[in-house]
C-alpha cells in the first residue's frame, strides 16, 4: 500500500513539472519577437537627363553595403536593417553619399521601430530625382483628432553642385 502510495505522489508530482514546463514554454513561443525587419530602398529617379546614372554608397556604425551604381531610371537598391523593439527613441543611423553629373549629396538616414511599422515591404523611397534626393512615403498627420498615416513626398536635400574645374 506505502509503494503504490508513494509511487502515485510522485507520478503526480512529475505530472505537475511537465505541466509547469509546457506552459511555460508556450508563453515563450507565442511573445513576439523583440527585433522588426525593415528596408531602405533607393531609386534612381534621374529622367530628362543625357546622363541618368547615379552612384552611391549606404554605411551604418556596423555594416558598409558597398558602392552601387544605377544606370538607369527605374533602377532601385534595397537592403535591409533590423530594428529592436523596445528602443524606440533609439534610431539605426545610415549614411548614404549619392553622386550624379549634378553633383553630390550625402543623405543621413535615421530610422526608428516606429519607422518600420509605417513603411512595410519597402512601401517608402528615397528617390534621386534631377532636383535633388526626394523622399516618397507615409507619415502620421496629426491634424485630425485621431492621427493617421498620409501619403508624404518632399524634397529631403538638394544637390551640392561638384566644384568648378578650370
Amino acid at each position: 500500500m506505502d509503494v503504490n502510495n508513494n509511487m502515485i505522489k510522485t507520478l503526480a508530482r512529475w505530472c505537475l513539472v511537465l505541466q509547469a514546463i509546457m506552459i511555460s514554454s508556450n508563453t515563450v513561443a507565442l511573445k513576439e519577437p523583440d527585433y522588426v525587419n525593415m528596408n531602405i530602398t533607393i531609386r534612381n529617379a534621374m529622367t530628362g537627363l543625357i546622363r541618368p546614372e547615379i552612384v552611391y554608397r549606404c554605411q551604418s556604425k556596423r555594416k558598409d553595403y558597398g558602392w552601387h551604381r544605377s544606370t538607369k531610371p527605374g533602377m532601385q537598391f534595397t537592403f535591409p536593417i533590423i530594428l529592436i523593439k523596445g528602443e524606440s527613441k533609439i534610431p539605426a543611423i545610415h549614411i548614404c553619399n549619392v553622386r550624379s553629373v549634378l553633383g553630390t549629396a550625402t543623405l543621413v538616414i535615421e530610422n526608428t521601430y516606429l519607422d518600420a511599422e509605417m513603411c512595410p515591404r519597402s512601401s517608402c523611397a528615397h528617390e534621386v530625382t534631377p532636383k535633388g534626393i526626394v523622399f516618397r512615403g507615409l507619415e502620421w498627420d496629426f491634424k485630425t483628432v485621431f492621427p493617421k498615416l498620409k501619403p508624404a513626398e518632399y524634397l529631403e536635400l538638394p544637390w551640392t553642385p561638384w566644384p568648378n574645374r578650370t
